[in-house]
């Protein structure tokens, strides 16, 4: 079932306690491309945030993207909402494209420079710009499709400098509702929240970790540092707050690593 609405008012249609968890992908609050649906503070509003709160079962969980400039401003907003903040999740990824004013470019219209043609697309770059002159990615009209541009160099001495980095992560608030008993077991028993399903969410892997055998119970274990006994971690490793989407970007970041980390199916 899908209901378009305004959050506030939808949510007060549900009952309390109502909804086991809840993953959200709010607007950024960053006025994206001078759109108002991105300045409309909903994601920085408490009042939307204690409706969550509110409709969520005791011990149920709050996941909610955010971008990296304004992350803080709706994390405050969820905890002061009554949430318990509970870690931030990273979502890593490759594909990110800056939107990064370039300055030498804008200083040499404003001065009526003259600057060099570097030409129009790199064949290598699989349909993407050169980051040449402060421009990297696909130049999109109106009608989201790829134009072609004149790539260009000045020789001031602004050129190369911009105003914002390439975004290659977002980070995802985690957070849960207060639990009702006074145990997390005893929550879990009458609700069926409050925690989280670690071993379905294992990282697979064959490496050998030491432990200790008679530490291992219907297969499972516990680290043992400096044991002599090695056995083969059946269960996988623990999942990590950080997801990937295991694009070619990401795993140079982690050589021979990427196995530890959640792989997106995103």
């Amino acid at each position: 079932m899908i209901i378009n609405g305004n959050n506030i008012e939808e949510l007060k249609k549900f009952d309390d306690n109502y909804f086991d968890s809840i993953v959200t992908d709010p607007p950024y609050e960053i006025g994206f491309m001078g759109k108002s649906w991105d300045a409309s503070g909903i994601a920085n509003n408490p009042e939307m945030w204690s409706e969550c709160l509110r409709v969520l079962k005791p011990g149920g969980y709050l996941l909610s993207f955010s971008a990296t400039r304004t992350y803080h401003r709706m994390a405050v907003a969820i905890e002061d909402s009554g949430f318990e903040i509970r870690d931030m999740i990273e979502w890593v990824y490759g594909s990110g494209f800056p939107k990064s004013l370039n300055i030498g470019k804008a200083v040499d219209k404003l001065q009526g420079n003259e600057r060099e043609d570097l030409g129009i697309e790199d064949p290598n770059t699989k349909g993407r710009y050169k980051g040449i002159g402060g421009f990297d990615g696909v130049e999109k009209n109106n009608a989201n499709e790829k134009r072609d541009r004149n790539l260009t160099k000045g020789t001031s001495e602004f050129e190369g400098k911009g105003t914002a980095l390439k975004p290659a992560h977002e980070p995802i608030c985690m957070a849960r509702k207060p639990l009702a008993e006074k145990t997390v077991a005893e929550n879990v028993l009458k609700y069926g929240t409050g925690g989280i399903n670690i071993d379905e969410s294992r990282v697979g892997t064959n490496e050998k970790l030491s432990v200790k055998a008679h530490d291992i119970p219907n297969g499972q274990f516990h680290y043992s540092f400096g044991a002599t006994d090695w056995e083969v971690n059946k269960l996988g490793r623990f999942p990590a707050n950080l997801i990937h989407d295991n694009s070619e970007e990401v795993r140079e970041c982690f050589p021979e690593t990427t196995e530890r980390f959640f792989k997106s199916i995103i």
